[in-house]
């Protein structure tokens, strides 16, 4: 298992990123929950989860 931390890098918000090597997953894309930006393209070698942690201040972002 790894985990890492991932920023947006168009709003900031933050994600836990928890990737398991030993199971596969789904291929997609994981967009951003907040401003809908793309943060990875998955292709189901592995299981990966995202988690927001770090919710921006949407009053001084502009969608």
């Amino acid at each position: 298992m790894r985990k890492s931390d991932v920023t947006c890098p168009k709003c900031q918000a933050g994600y836990r990123r928890i990737e398991l090597t030993s199971k596969g997953g789904a291929a997609g894309e994981f967009r951003c929950l907040v401003c809908g930006e793309i943060l990875e393209r998955m292709d189901g070698s592995t299981d990966v989860a995202f988690r927001l942690t770090v919710q921006p201040n949407t009053n001084s972002y502009a969608f």
